[in-house]
């Protein structure tokens, strides 16, 4: 069947079903109306006019006395099924969205954010972190993957690490720094210095025995004794940084 205009929405109405007690009787619904014309009331099958009644929220009174009766007083609450309403601009608010609901589906691949980002997580996934810093545009942002400070005397201990879960002692002067998380491959930069005491012809520099791999990489002390002659030597202050 076509309609003109909107088609015919349909819905349940609340119905409910009270005693008659012979008084001018009030009843309370388990809605609160508008005002007396949102309700039908039947007493014994028959319609009521709205002056046969008056609504204050939740409470319908009888202007006259109705007949004692089990269930002879129906009051049917009248409503309009209602489309879903598409929200205006700039009208729902944070707390109107579940928590964890918005998705990366739902999101522009590039986002500009006004102000400081905090990121409250153990690791940022998928992609370069970029950023225009100083750099003149957005360039990749090459960070340290591996650094440690450690005491190279006598039994090796590490004062402060980030991705290194320890230090081998190889010898005198040399030592071999065990990255936790291994890097993608050995193409990365070591930079190293060396402090001790007193001494300032220490030099640090990578142990050319092993190359570097994924998982660790060989460094060492050196003495400047003279122009002719270095060798290795235990330091206090070796510190190590790996960037890729």
């Amino acid at each position: 069947m076509s309609y003109i205009g909107k088609e015919p929405q349909y819905t349940d109405f609340l119905s409910k079903f009270f005693n008659g007690d012979g008084t001018a009787m009030t009843v309370t619904l388990d809605a609160s109306p508008p005002n007396e014309a949102a309700l039908l009331v039947f007493i014994d099958g028959v319609r009521q006019d709205t002056s046969a009644y008056t609504v204050s929220g939740y409470s319908l009174t009888f202007t006259g006395a109705v007949p004692s009766g089990t269930n002879n007083v129906q009051v049917v609450h009248l409503g309009i099924a209602q489309d879903t309403q598409v929200p205006v601009d700039d009208s729902v608010s944070t707390a109107k969205i579940q928590d964890d609901a918005v998705t990366s589906a739902k999101l522009d691949t590039n986002i500009t954010i006004d102000g400081n980002l905090t990121v409250n997580t153990d690791a940022l996934i998928d992609g370069d972190l970029k950023f225009d810093s100083g750099y003149g545009s957005t360039a990749t942002a090459y960070g340290c993957r591996a650094w440690v400070n450690f005491n190279g005397t006598g039994t090796v201990a590490i004062r402060g690490s980030g991705n290194v879960s320890s230090i081998t002692d190889n010898g005198i002067g040399a030592y071999t720094v065990n990255f936790t998380t291994a890097l993608p491959d050995a193409n990365y930069t070591i930079v190293g210095t060396v402090a001790d005491a007193g001494n300032y012809r220490r030099i640090f520099n990578i142990y050319g025995g092993t190359a570097p791999t994924n998982s660790s990489v060989q460094v060492r002390c050196k003495d400047a004794a003279s122009s002719t002659t270095t060798a290795n030597t235990d330091n206090v202050y070796m510190q190590v940084s790996i960037f890729r």
